[in-house]
């Protein structure tokens, strides 16, 4: 049976995780996002109809209370002329129109308060025998239709005067003996005389006043929607819900006018009286939209934060456990290195320098040294970092004594290093810590640049240090002309184990990190036209 290999996870493979996450993340913001926006959008469509209702509500009415009051208006005229019509004065079987010309100057002289178009006395045959004025006289309205259906329902009747007239007349009866021997008419204009209840007084209302035929009484100018056959078909079937009149939306509330068979229409612009409620709705739904985008996009910033800080969090633990498994093994790993070299160390020391020991001696001691530097570096790695011990440190000094130290190196023949104190500067630091990492980085420069010269890329190696001070902070900088690491290494410059050069174990740079970094500094990386430059920074006392 044929063992099963197993598939190592790469960088991509995380990356497309964090991708997938990140997908599924913003989705749901997304779907909360538009959720939240659903909610005030059904709140307006819900809030408008209840507006539409409470148009229609308001509109209704006032069309019931404007249709009460011309009732009532037209009933107090009809009242007036029926107590004329019961006068005995008006006869028309005595044989003269004197009685009733004084009665109709006397009740209803010229411009009258209740009858401004004039009052007609009408005899059975449907002439006009008094009026006052008195331009009507002798007038025949045998056939018209007012004068008809008063003779014919025995009773009072409010039409158009005349076919296609606005003018309005108040009919009455006279009857005496239980019989019509005349009709008494009053005519009212509404163009003359302002009738109650017959003028809208809401704001975007305009009121109608027409018989069923859709002849328009009132107003004196007839808007544009009462005219046609949409506005009598209005009239005979009252919409319950808005309508289209001549190109605008209107609510429309019919009454009766009491029995007068007239129509009472108050229309009002729907568009009109529901623009403000629409704009504080979309005001309010745009406040909300925006309370809630922001919301979400803290949220989101929020998340972003906390899944960035989750990964370093996470990245960091799976390096420190990295790192602790690796200072355990480093740990033993150092332990025999130096107990090796203390022997090479004791053999190399009875060997006498000089003639042709003098090369084999040096070369020990040299491989030695590295050794030795290779064991205190994995036992520095392995090390738990222990709080600084700060003592008042010149830094010229500490540079001339890390140079110093590092004379014993084999590249240190091959190499110039030169030290440059820029001025005296005294700072509060650990010595032994500042000192691991300025060793380090000088060693790193010298072998480099040794390397380089080996390769051919360099034929003077040097290397130089610089410290002083810049805008009150201390700075060591030490720079090298060896061409700098390779492009695919410098991200990773400053990890663990990762190293551009051959023979390096990729600590060196590490250790002075963490060294700089316990006490406070920095410690930067700037690639030159010739090498590279590291940088220290601690803050000067």
């Amino acid at each position: 049976m044929a063992e099963k290999t197993s598939v190592p996870l790469r960088v991509g493979d995380f990356a497309k995780a964090d991708r997938h996450f990140a997908r599924q993340v913003f989705g749901g913001l997304a779907l909360v996002a538009a959720v939240a926006i659903v909610g005030p959008l059904i709140a307006y469509r819900s809030d408008v109809a209840e507006a539409h209702q409470q148009i229609h509500a308001r509109v209704t009415r006032e069309a019931q209370v404007h249709a009460e009051a011309l009732a009532l208006h037209l009933r107090v005229l009809q009242a007036e002329l029926e107590r004329v019509a019961q006068r005995p004065e008006i006869d028309f079987r005595d044989g003269t129109d004197k009685p009733e010309q004084e009665i109709l100057d006397v009740t209803h002289r010229p411009h009258s308060a209740l009858f401004e178009g004039g009052v007609l006395l009408v005899d059975a045959a449907g002439r006009v025998v008094v009026s006052e004025p008195k331009t009507l006289v002798d007038t025949k309205v045998a056939g018209w239709p007012w004068f008809q259906k008063v003779l014919t329902i025995h009773g009072p009747r409010v039409d158009a005067f005349r076919e296609g007239s606005r003018v309005l007349v108040v009919a009455v009866p006279i009857v005496r003996d239980r019989a019509i021997i005349g009709v008494l008419a009053g005519l009212v204009d509404p163009a003359k005389q302002e009738l109650a209840g017959a003028k809208a007084s809401g704001e975007h209302h305009e009121l109608v006043v027409a018989d069923p035929e859709g002849v328009v009484f009132l107003p004196d100018v007839v808007p544009a929607w009462a005219r046609g056959a949409p506005f009598l078909d209005a009239i005979t079937q009252p919409p319950n819900d808005a309508t289209t009149l001549a190109g605008k939306r209107y609510v429309l509330a019919v009454r009766e006018v009491g029995s007068t068979g007239l129509k009472l229409v108050l229309a009002a612009d729907e568009d009109a009286l529901v623009a403000p409620v629409r704009g504080r709705f979309l005001l309010q739904l745009f406040f909300i939209a925006v309370l809630q985008f922001l919301t979400i996009l803290l949220f989101s910033f929020y998340l972003r934060r906390s899944y960035r800080s989750f990964l370093v969090m996470e990245s960091r633990a799976a390096e420190q456990e990295k790192l602790a498994a690796l200072g355990s093994a480093s740990s033993l790993i150092a332990h025999e290195v130096k107990n090796s070299l203390n022997g090479i160390s004791a053999a190399a020391s009875l060997l006498t320098e000089g003639g042709e020991t003098g090369l084999p001696v040096k070369t020990i001691r040299g491989q030695s040294e590295r050794l030795k530097h290779l064991a205190t570096s994995l036992l520095y790695f392995a090390r738990p970092a222990s709080p600084p011990q700060r003592v008042a440190t010149h830094l010229e000094q500490l540079v001339h004594d890390t140079v110093e130290s590092l004379q014993a190196l084999p590249e240190a023949d091959d190499v110039r290093v030169m030290a440059d104190v820029e001025q005296p500067t005294e700072v509060q630091c650990d010595p032994l810590l500042l000192s691991t990492a300025l060793d380090n980085l000088i060693r790193n420069a010298m072998e480099a640049a040794v390397a380089a010269k080996d390769l051919g890329h360099s034929s003077a190696p040097s290397v130089r240090i610089r410290s002083g001070r810049a805008g009150g902070v201390a700075f060591i900088s030490v720079e090298d002309n060896a061409g700098g690491p390779p492009a695919d290494v410098e991200p990773r410059l400053f990890e663990p184990f990762v190293s551009g050069k051959p023979k390096g174990i990729g600590l060196g740079l590490s250790m002075a990190r963490r060294a700089v970094e316990q006490q406070g500094g920095s410690l930067a990386f700037e690639r030159t036209a010739a090498g590279s430059r590291f940088t220290i920074r601690l803050g000067a006392a």
